[in-house]
Formats: structure tokens, sequence, C-alpha cells
């Protein structure tokens, strides 16, 4: 079967993923480009005895290299890995995103226009002649409708002639005002006199990109061109000649020139239509209290409670199903089947245990994500993180974290996986880092416990001092970080699309994708945390499981000396915390397991065993130490290295311990 590489690139927001999803539907798969943290996205499907494989490159606005997207679409586009080239584009922002589509020219590339969201500019009064801007592109424009589904065919048609030689698009070479093209003309002979042996670019491209200043270009000329500190000085000669004319340096002018160019072709093909945009005004009304702090941050908490509210009340039967199957049946069955004890300890505490910590997050998860899926396509999330944007650059951070940091408060795992929306890549990697610290509902049971030990007349103040203070914490570890990872990535831009109702087929598919890739990708580094475990808990044979002379005992009592400190003075605690790197609600589990007891039994055993001094410090040091498994595991996939993780786990223990030894001995010089 012949195979056809189609790669799409385009703005943000534009559909590139819902015309993947309608061409590929489920074959759609996920995961990151080598080397780097940006999500990559392939879907292959069949069309007319060809194999279609598309490429979804990360969003950007323009090829300049600022942002690690752009340099991820850019190198790509440059490597020239494919065979057609689909420039996805949304009918009602045309003006700002045929500014890309300059961009592509410009470098040399005649994609395919696929002219998105025709149906909703109609909605908003308008209309637009996919002909005459063929006509002046010079190019294929294909209106589609990826959640009506029309003009698919049409547009795996043409990709196939495109790639068959079939048609072959001329397009057009952007010119800018006489001045801008004087310059750029200049370089070009400059540089057309000294081209090394095999240059890759295209010369009128590589001229603007000089005088947009662009990184990996000058870099690049620096490297490979003899002349090149002539032209470094004939390009600031430019600048001071342009300057005065123009008021801007050459980057602002070149963006500008390519501005213009593009609205005066929008212009020429955008006509309005007699129906009155009803939609726009309604939707700027409603902006004005989504987007308003005094109104949009009450409206913010009510939705994030309500989606909070309907994951946990809908997925809660779900999950104690599970829960009973891996912890009550299966084992139950297997005890009957298995005679030989550490057979039998390997399949419950290692394999059904390991796989049903996986299993039994899959209900949260799943709804989860069904429901960030319905607020993101609605159009919400883009207004709620521009919203919360200037409070949290106070921090280093964007509105882009706030999401992922209120979701942490259900569950660590989920919000990690909610920074893939994040454009900064440095950003990206704070946010993860400092989400561990927002106080899962895991962790509810060990609090309960020990406040119902110690704390009962106090317990609401103690919770919420627990939860404020890993906020604290994490916004203070947040602000420390971006200063070393500080780049001009670190402004925060956001397009505001327009609100429509979800498109639920685009919305499940995207939710069964985000739940097979946990399954996969996580499930995996859990499954064979929980072996690790086992093994840890179950030798030398004959210690007993979890036992003191087991080597997970060994390795509680050897580590007491380090905990003393903080006031714990029994290695059993210890273990518990070692068990809870598999999930939080653990500790307790382990602790009753330990002491031979069960909850109400364990309250007392703890009245003995800690004082409310150490007591404190035991639940400051479990707010705060290590993540999940799970946890760990996402941050991994999501920066690309086991290195960063690392890095987070060894901080934020070492942050754990201090704090704990802190609040232990405070409170014992206060009380």
């Amino acid at each position: 079967m012949k195979r056809v590489k189609v790669a799409l690139v385009g703005n943000p927001n534009v559909g590139k993923t819902a015309i993947m999803n309608a061409l590929a539907g489920t074959s759609e798969k996920v995961g990151n480009w080598p080397g780097v943290t940006v999500q990559k996205k392939v879907g292959k499907y069949h069309f007319k005895g060809f194999e279609i494989e598309l490429i979804d490159l990360p969003g950007i606005y323009s090829l300049t290299s600022f942002t690690l997207e752009e340099r991820v679409t850019r190198n790509f586009l440059l490597s020239g890995d494919y065979n057609v080239v689909a420039n996805v584009i949304d009918a009602t922002l045309l003006g700002r995103n045929l500014y890309l589509t300059l961009e592509l020219l410009e470098m040399g590339i005649r994609p395919v226009v696929a002219l998105n969201k025709v149906d909703e500019l109609k909605e908003f009064g308008f209309s637009v002649n996919s002909k005459e801007l063929a006509k002046l592109l010079r190019l294929p424009v294909v209106e589609v409708s990826a959640l009506k589904r029309k003009g698919l065919e049409e547009l795996s048609e043409t990709f196939l002639m495109v790639a068959t030689g079939d048609l072959k698009p001329e397009g057009f070479t952007p010119t800018y005002s006489e001045k801008v093209e004087n310059a750029i003309e200049l370089l070009k002979l400059k540089l057309k006199g000294e081209l090394p042996p095999n240059f890759p670019f295209n010369l009128r491209w590589f001229a603007v990109k000089l005088l947009e200043k662009d990184e990996e270009v000058t870099q690049y000329l620096k490297n490979h061109f003899k002349n090149s500190d002539e032209i470094l000085k004939e390009i600031e000669r430019i600048e001071k000649e342009l300057h005065p004319l123009y008021n801007c340096d050459l980057p602002s002018l070149i963006a500008r020139e390519r501005f213009l160019l593009a609205s005066k072709i929008a212009r020429k093909v955008v006509k309005s239509g007699e129906k009155e945009p009803e939609v726009e005004r309604l939707s700027d009304k409603v902006d004005k209290i989504v987007t308003n702090p005094l109104t949009g941050i009450p409206i913010f908490f009510a939705v994030m409670w309500a989606v909070f509210k309907l994951t946990f009340t809908l997925s809660q039967p779900l999950s104690e199903a599970i829960d009973w199957l891996f912890s009550g049946l299966l084992p139950e069955v297997v005890g009957k089947v298995i005679q030989n004890p550490t057979l039998l300890s390997l399949v419950n505490d290692g394999i059904l245990a390991g796989i049903g910590a996986v299993m039994v997050f899959l209900p949260v998860l799943a709804i989860l994500y069904l429901l960030m899926a319905v607020l993101e396509d609605t159009g919400y999330m883009a207004r709620a993180a521009a919203l919360w944007d200037n409070f949290m650059r106070k921090f280093g951070l964007s509105g882009a974290s706030v999401i992922p940091m209120i979701l942490g408060f259900g569950c660590n795992v989920p919000a990690v996986y909610a920074t893939r929306a994040m454009r900064s890549h440095y950003q990206k990697l704070i946010t993860m880092a400092i989400i561990p610290w927002m106080s899962c509902s895991a962790r509810l049971t060990v609090y309960t416990v020990f406040v119902a030990a110690f704390f009962r007349e106090h317990q609401a103040s103690v919770m919420l001092g627990l939860y404020g203070f890993g906020v604290l914490l994490a916004l203070g570890l947040a602000t420390v970080m971006s200063k070393f990872l500080k780049s001009e990535e670190d402004d925060f831009f956001i397009e505001l699309p327009p609100y429509k109702l979800p498109a639920w087929s685009v919305v499940v598919n995207q939710t069964l994708i985000e739940v097979r890739e946990f399954i996969t990708k996580a499930g995996t580094v859990i499954f064979a945390a929980s072996l690790v475990i086992w093994a840890l808990a179950s030798l030398p044979p004959g210690s007993g499981y979890a036992g003191e002379n087991s080597l997970v005992g060994r390795v509680g009592k050897a580590l007491l000396p380090v905990f003393e400190p903080i006031g714990i003075q029994d290695w059993k605690p210890i273990v518990a915390l070692i068990f809870g790197a598999l999930a939080k609600e653990v500790v307790v589990g382990t602790m009753g397991t330990l002491y031979g007891t069960g909850e109400s039994g364990l309250i007392k055993v703890i009245q003995s065993t800690f004082t409310p001094e150490s007591a404190f410090a035991f639940l400051v040091f479990t707010l705060l130490y290590i993540p999940c498994v799970a946890t760990i595991a996402a941050i991994k996939q999501e920066s690309g290295s086991w290195k960063f993780p690392a890095g987070v786990v060894a901080v934020e223990l070492a942050v754990a311990w201090s704090a704990a030894f802190l609040t232990y001995n405070a409170a014992r010089a206060i009380f």
C-alpha cells in the first residue's frame, strides 16, 4: 500500500486535532517529539488505496524560534520528512491565521489550505470566497467542517493529488513595502556570494529571518558564512536607516508588514452578509462577566467545584467496584487456586495490587478528562487561564498553571497531564514540580486518622492549614525555579476562541485517547513499582510480608535515625511512608497491617506512638514528601526524562524533612 505523510500546521485552536480525529478517529497515537516535552500526535487512515499519515504539529502563531513549539514545528518543516503540508486556517480569524501562511510561502512551502469553521463564520454574518482566496495565494483551498464532517473527502483527495504530482501548487512570494524589499534583496545578494555547500534553506526566507533577528538563523550565519560579521553589520545599518522612517525595530517592522499583507488578503475575500452577528455580541457580553476578576473568580470556583463534585460523585461507585474487584473478589478467587504462599503473595500483593492501583484511577481520570474536554471545547478554559494570569505572574507562572494546580487537589496524576496544554516549556516544568504539594484527596485518609487522634477539636483549622501550607510552599518553589528557568517563553498569550457547544465526538474521542495513554504508559510504571515494593516486603524468604526482618522492615529501621529528629521513634510509620509511594492512601492501610489493627484501634496506637508535636510533623511530611508512583510516572512522561522527576523527588524530600523538623521543634518550643 502506498503511503502519504501529511503535516498539519496552524495556529492553536484552529481545528487541526478535530480534523485529525474526523479523518483518523481513534487510531491517533500520542507521545512526545524526540528529546523534547512538546506533544506529538499522529493518526493514520486509508483512502483510495493509500495509507495517509497525519502529523499534528504543535499549534504556533509564527515560524520564528521564540518558543519550543515553534522550534519543533519549524525544524520538522525544514526536514522535509513529509509529502504534503496542510495549513489549517480558522475562517473566523482569517487575517491573523494568514500570517503563518505567508511565512510558509516565504519558507518555500506550498501548502494545501484547509479552511475550517466556515460554517461558524456564517453565524457571525460573514462569508468567505474560497475560490478568490485560492487565486490570491495560488494554492489549493478546501472548505472543511471537522465537526460536521464536511469537505473531508475533498481534502483527502487534494492530499493525494499533491503527493502524486497531479496537482502542483504554485504559491506566491509575499512582497512588502519598497524599502523592506530593498533590504531583503540586498541581504540576498551578500548571502548568495558566500553560500556554503548544501545550503538547506530558501534564500529569501533566510534573509527575512536575519532581519527578524531569529536566533537560530543568526547562529547558522555565524557558523557557516565567512562574511557573517559583514552581513550582521549590514543588518545594523539597515535598522538605523529604517527605524526613523517606521519608528520600530526590524523584527517589529517585518511582523507589521506581514500582518498588513495578511489583512489585505483577508479583506478581499471576506464579505459581510445580511445576518447580524448576534453571537459575537452575546459572546462579548459574557466575556465581560467571565473575565472580570470580581465576577469571574467566583464563577471559576463554582465551575471547578461542579467539575470535582461530578467527577467524584460519578466515579466513586465505579472506583469502589474496581477496588473491590482487585482487593476483594480476585484475591479470594486466587487464594482458592494458588496454594504456594510466595506465589500467592506475588499475585495478590504484587500483580493484583499493582494493576488495581492503576485501574482504580480510571473512573476518576476518564470523567475528569471528559469534563475538562467539554470546558475546553466550549471556550471556557482559555478564559479561566486569562482570568488568573496577572496573579500567577508574581510567582513566575501564568494563568495556564491554575487549572493543573486546582486539579491537583483532586488527584495529582490528571493535574500533571493537564500541563500538556501549556505553551511555555519552562512554566510547564515549574507547574509539574509544584503540583505534588497540592494536597490530593488520597492524603485525606492520613489527615483524618491523625486529626481524629490528636486534633479533633481543631480539625477544620488543621486541615485548612495543611492545604494552605502546601499552596504557599508551592508558590515559593515556583518563584525560586522561575529565577533559574527564566526565558523569553515566560510571557503568556492566549486566544479567546468563540463560545460554542461541545462537539461530543471530539470530546469523547479525546477522552478515550487520554485514558488509553494513561493505561499504557503510566500504568506500566505503576505495575513495575508494585512488583519492586512487593519484593522488598517479601524478601528474604521466611521474613513475613512487610515484617521487621523483611528488606523493607530493615530499610525502615535503618532510616529511623533520619526520622527521629522529626519525632518518629518507631520504624513502622517509616515503612508506611515508603509504601505510600505507591499511593498515599496506602499509608494508613500499611500502618494498620503492621500494627495489626483496624482504623479505630489504629487511632489508639497512634496516640501511644506519637505525641501531638510529632503527629503534626508527620502530617507535614506526608503533605510534602515524594509524589505517588503514578504522579512520578506522569511527570516523567510529560518532561521526557527521568532526570526531572528525580530532581523533583530530591527537592521535595529535602523540603519535607526540613519543614517537618521545623514544625516538630517549633511545636515543642511553643507547647
